[in-house]
């Protein structure tokens, strides 16, 4: 989440602008974010507008300038978890995918692969990953932002990695589409 730090400082200063150019900078990656823990578009709006509005609330609590970034991720999951713990009923996610900005076929069903294995995974185990593997976080950055301890964040991030290659290494010995195709992972083509 690139926010010059001058907007962090105003908003902590409760500058009314400085919070609207923050939204605008961080909405996308927030409700981004989100969405790799709930997989649902809707929920992933609701959770990022709740942690913008904590984050207008509390701001003034934040003093380092330079931590907000852990701050801010640190808000958005716990919100999108809140969420999680608040439902009553399970979301069909089976037809949401992990959109791609990449026309290259390989990387489109190395994607599909990736998304399809999400979907085993718990929400905490989402959580890890998006953090460490999607948002970039270290091991120990990413804890602190769930507000894990450390071992519970690589019990997680483990435990996610070795569903994700189960459910991938499933998929690619397999190797059949929802056409019934045989698709070949390695040249890009359909058999």
């Amino acid at each position: 989440m690139d926010v010059p730090e001058e907007i962090i400082q105003r908003v902590c200063h409760k500058d009314e602008r400085a919070y609207e150019e923050l939204f605008r900078l961080a909405w996308d990656q927030a409700v981004r974010t989100c969405w790799l823990i709930l997989r649902h578009q809707h929920d992933a709006e609701e959770a990022a507008q709740d942690a913008f509005i904590k984050l207008y609330v509390h701001r003034q609590h934040l003093k380092d300038v330079r931590a907000f970034r852990n701050w801010f991720y640190r808000i958005l999951a716990n919100t999108a978890l809140d969420k999680v713990r608040k439902r009553k009923t399970v979301i069909d996610i089976d037809g949401i995918r992990i959109s791609n900005q990449n026309n290259d076929i390989l990387q489109a069903e190395r994607r599909m692969l990736i998304d399809e294995a999400m979907r085993h995974l718990s929400y905490g185990e989402r959580t890890a990953v998006v953090l460490v593997h999607f948002i970039g976080y270290t091991e120990t950055e990413a804890a602190e932002v769930a507000g894990w301890k450390l071992g519970k964040l690589k019990y997680r991030l483990n435990r996610a990695r070795r569903v994700l290659a189960r459910e991938i290494n499933e998929e690619v010995k397999n190797g059949v589409d929802k056409e019934g195709g045989s698709v070949c992972l390695t040249c890009s083509t359909r058999r």
